[in-house]
């Protein structure tokens, strides 16, 4: 009996030992291994970038890592830098494809990301990669983002403009890095509030590592107060508008450097101030061109004859980021439709 008792005691210490020891491994050995790992992969695929990670949490069934206060920077101060910090990460996993520098990943999804672009007036070029340096091997299902912001900032020499969209839901993917997904197209959209006013959705198709851009986007928006908008098109283009944009929908074609842009627009009250600067923006430049010979219809909204489209085709500038590219050519299709004459 005391034998029995004995051997019982002691499988029951191995037992315990062994659970202790998977404890451990699953809540704090693995888990300070998974977090370095990927804090070390993001630094070795991109110099300029850096992640921080609160404490990774890993469930098995399924296989998947989360954390909290998520933190991404990366790119070239005055240039662009995108900064990320996001509530919570949710990434499903194949946990063996961290130690042989491959990511499988299945959809990933992230709560209450804020992003910030900033882009400045100093020219980044793009490095080439190494023919040595082995690119990340990388592959995800799709990201889903809930609740969201996006900020983009354009600094020049002491002046700044800002535009922001809140409230984003947001779904991206399939996407990698990988010979399978290099190559293929990636789909996006997006639904937010433009400067806590206008119901903001955007769709985006590209080919994100192709060497010349080739990039699809769509844009509609409806009830934008003009005037939140200020923040942005004062500081960078000396324009400041009045009046409320009651629909809008633009489109962006981009092929290598040359662009086509058309926009149809409704709108209401619409009021323009320019300020007069040896610099002018290019929204302040379309209206000083035009405005000698036409004039801007305070609203389009309410009699069916005037053409409410505007199309623009335009030649990327040495240095132009491709989000300015874009904004660029929706904007000036946009004002395109207020220079409209009556038919």
């Amino acid at each position: 009996m005391d034998i029995r008792k004995h051997r019982w005691v002691r499988f029951s210490l191995i037992f315990l030992a062994v659970l202790a020891a998977g404890i451990i491994l699953k809540e704090v050995a693995a888990p300070g291994l998974v977090r370095r790992r990927l804090i070390a992969a993001v630094h070795d695929s991109c110099e300029t970038c850096e992640l921080s990670l609160g404490r990774v949490h890993i469930s098995l069934l399924p296989l998947a890592l989360s954390s909290g206060n998520v933190r991404f920077t990366g790119g070239t101060p005055n240039a662009t830098v995108i900064s990320v910090a996001a509530k919570r990460v949710y990434i499903p996993f194949s946990l063996f494809s961290l130690f042989k520098n491959r990511f499988r990943v299945g959809r990933i999804e992230i709560e209450q990301p804020a992003v910030t672009v900033t882009e400045g007036d100093l020219y980044a070029p793009s490095s080439e990669q190494s023919d040595q340096e082995r690119p990340l091997d990388l592959e995800i299902e799709g990201i889903e983002v809930k609740k969201g912001s996006f900020t983009y900032v354009r600094e020049h020499p002491g002046r700044k403009g800002s535009l922001e969209v809140s409230a984003i839901n947001a779904a991206i993917g399939p996407v990698g890095t990988s010979e399978r997904l290099r190559d293929k197209d990636v789909a996006a959209s997006a639904d937010g509030l433009l400067e806590h006013s206008g119901q903001f959705h955007l769709e985006i198709r590209a080919k994100i590592f192709a060497k010349v851009p080739d990039v699809d986007v769509k844009l509609q928006i409806a009830g934008q107060e003009l005037a939140a908008l200020n923040p942005f098109f004062e500081p960078n283009d000396g324009v400041k508008l009045h009046g409320k944009l009651l629909e809008g929908r633009s489109s962006a074609e981009i092929r290598g450097a040359s662009l086509k842009a058309s926009s149809y627009v409704r709108y209401r009250g619409l009021e323009v101030r320019i300020k007069k600067s040896e610099e002018r923006g290019a929204l302040a430049a379309f209206f000083q061109t035009f405005l000698a010979s036409v004039t801007i219809r305070k609203q389009n909204a309410d009699k069916g004859n005037f053409d409410r489209t505007g199309t623009v085709e335009l030649e990327r500038k040495p240095k132009e980021t491709l989000i300015s590219f874009t904004l660029r050519g929706m904007k000036e299709a946009a004002m395109k439709v207020s220079t409209q004459g009556s038919k």
